[in-house]
């Protein structure tokens, strides 16, 4: 399942209802995909997604800016220049929000109590990989974590890769009853 991921900044707004919506620089989400929801390092439910606009920032109104939990346009589009900087287009994604009982750590749901750091140096150590996944391990190791991995391979969007890339290597060890 794919994932939304929102600043811990957020997460009151989306538990109550009033984050209906978000806006983001590029789009991987389909109208009636459902999608996990994070959330300051947490799962805390799954989305919904019920539309996808392709949208001028010109076009942002006061209405999309109260669907975002923001109290107007200018206060919306301050943040998104903040985030994205001189964009002039954005995608603006509608969403059904529904919370769980209790947050998951996102370990936990793909990983089990197996360590991100230990399965990523199992896996340089015993598992045939190309030179580019080696470079992604190797550079998680560095990080220690996705985000600041995925945001020195390009990006915060580039978190999949090394998702991908760790959930991959966790199956690979498996079978070879490595953890």
């Amino acid at each position: 399942m794919k994932h939304l991921e929102f600043k811990n900044k957020y997460k009151k707004l989306l538990v109550c209802g009033k984050k209906k919506s978000t806006i983001r620089k590029k789009c991987y989400v389909k109208e009636g995909e459902e999608v996990f929801v994070h959330c300051g390092g947490k799962i805390i439910g799954k989305a919904k997604i019920i539309k996808v606009e392709e949208k001028n920032l010109d076009k942002i109104d006061d209405a999309i800016a109260k669907e975002e939990g923001f109290n107007n346009k200018e206060e919306l589009i301050k943040e998104i220049r903040n985030i994205y900087g001189n964009i002039e287009k954005v995608y603006l994604i509608k969403f059904e929000f529904e919370p769980f009982e209790k947050p998951i750590l996102p370990e936990e749901m793909y990983y089990g109590s197996e360590d991100l750091i230990e399965i990523a140096k199992k896996s340089l150590k015993n598992l045939e990989l190309d030179e580019k996944e080696k470079y992604i391990l190797n550079l998680f190791l560095e990080c220690g974590s996705l985000k600041k991995t995925a945001i020195k391979l390009g990006g915060v969007w580039e978190r999949k890769k090394v998702r991908d890339l760790l959930r991959k290597c966790f199956k690979m060890l498996k079978e070879k009853n490595l953890i």
